[in-house]
């Protein structure tokens, strides 16, 4: 009789941390402004040189994949730390 009554209890301890742990859910943290931003466009200037909007449009996609390489980072790190709370 005792061993049934202790198998009852530890399920019902394991359905009650269970129950806990659904309830909490995952708290993301904000997402960072940076991966919000819009890539800015590059558009040619009246008597400007290819070669300008040419170094304009290089610098514009160099400012995007930072910031996408940022944001990875952000939620790459942000998946790790809940990957080692579970």
């Amino acid at each position: 009789m005792s061993n049934g009554c202790a198998s009852t209890e530890e399920r019902l301890v394991m359905a009650a941390e269970i129950q806990a742990k659904a309830d909490a859910g995952i708290a993301l943290p904000d997402l960072p402004a940076e991966c919000r931003k819009h890539i800015g466009r590059v558009i040619p200037k009246s008597g400007e040189k290819v070669r300008w909007t040419q170094k304009r449009w290089e610098y514009s996609a160099d400012v995007a994949d930072r910031q996408i390489d940022d944001c990875a980072a952000f939620y790459d790190d942000t998946k790790n730390r809940f990957e080692k709370g579970r």
